[in-house]
């Protein structure tokens, strides 16, 4: 009988034993609860707090971005362009007394990746609205020049001017555009920064002749319709043929020919004309938008 109730006991205290080891390690038996639950492996870590998930990434950036109070009166952030922050718009308006056209600027805020179709945007101020045309991208001195879409790039801007384009053509510019305003009245006038002959170039030509060319500053071409023209260039036959032969390369045609594979043959600048005033010649409110009707910028002064 004693040894009966000894081994009842022993029973007891192993099955007491059993019950604390599992309350205390459950995992042993049950697994791990990612993997009973999730499936997971072994080398499973849980989410830390500073992990997103990829619909969270999304929202940090664009639009989603803008701080409230950037977002221009009467519109929401749906209303709002992708391009919202990265084109800028303003405008300047000028007084009767002076030659200067009216005029909007846009300027770009681009990645160097980054390259953006402006034809079609809209231009709105309280009197009226304005379309964006195209214009040429690479303006020849021969040829048609036709005209396509405006593709903005890092660090480009366009110049609108209200009224008609001297040439009837908008055009972005380049080394020798300047050679224009010798046959056409601009205003603002085309930048007067046409490559210069080097001395090295011309050093094989007479003296009188090398003279007469370092006089043609900027842009200007020779002016081949003056009575003292080829008295100017002296020298002896021979040498006035050279010299002549050279000269007849001074104009936009010859500039194009010789420059137009450089790296920085093309301007950042473009120039386009819309001939339709609707800037208030006090205060006004310009509106930006691109081809979806979305708000890329506001200017007001």
């Amino acid at each position: 009988m004693g040894n009966f109730i000894k081994i009842i006991l022993f029973f007891i205290i192993l099955i007491g034993i059993a019950v604390y080891f599992f309350s205390q390690s459950p995992e042993i038996f049950q697994g791990s609860p990612h993997e009973k639950t999730l499936g997971f492996s072994e080398d499973y870590t849980p989410p830390s707090a500073n992990y997103y998930a990829p619909s969270s990434i999304s929202s940090l950036s664009g639009i989603s971005g803008i701080s409230d109070y950037s977002i221009p009166a009467g519109f929401t952030r749906s209303q709002l362009s992708s391009y919202f922050g990265k084109i800028r718009i303003s405008a300047q308006y000028n007084s009767f007394y002076t030659y200067n056209p009216s005029e909007f600027q846009i300027y770009s805020s681009l990645s160097s990746a980054e390259k953006v179709n402006i034809t079609g945007w809209r231009i709105k101020t309280n009197n009226g609205e304005i379309i964006i045309p195209q214009a040429v991208n690479v303006y020849e001195p021969f040829g048609l020049n036709a005209q396509g879409d405006i593709l903005l790039s890092a660090s480009n801007y366009v110049h609108v001017y209200i009224g008609k384009s001297p040439i009837g053509k908008n055009f972005r510019l380049n080394k020798c555009i300047g050679y224009l305003q010798n046959d056409y009245v601009f205003f603002p006038q085309l930048p007067q920064n046409c490559p210069q002959p080097s001395r090295s170039e011309i050093s094989y030509l007479s003296g009188q002749c090398q003279s007469y060319i370092s006089s043609l500053w900027g842009c200007v071409v020779p002016d081949k319709d003056s009575e003292s023209f080829y008295a100017s260039v002296g020298g002896s036959n021979r040498e006035n043929v050279e010299c002549r032969a050279f000269l007849d390369t001074i104009n936009q045609k010859g500039c194009f020919q010789k420059y137009r594979w450089d790296s920085d043959f093309l301007s950042n600048e473009w120039r386009v004309w819309v001939n339709k005033y609707i800037l208030d010649s006090q205060h006004d409110r310009v509106l930006l938008f691109d081809n979806q009707g979305l708000l890329v910028d506001e200017y007001t002064y």
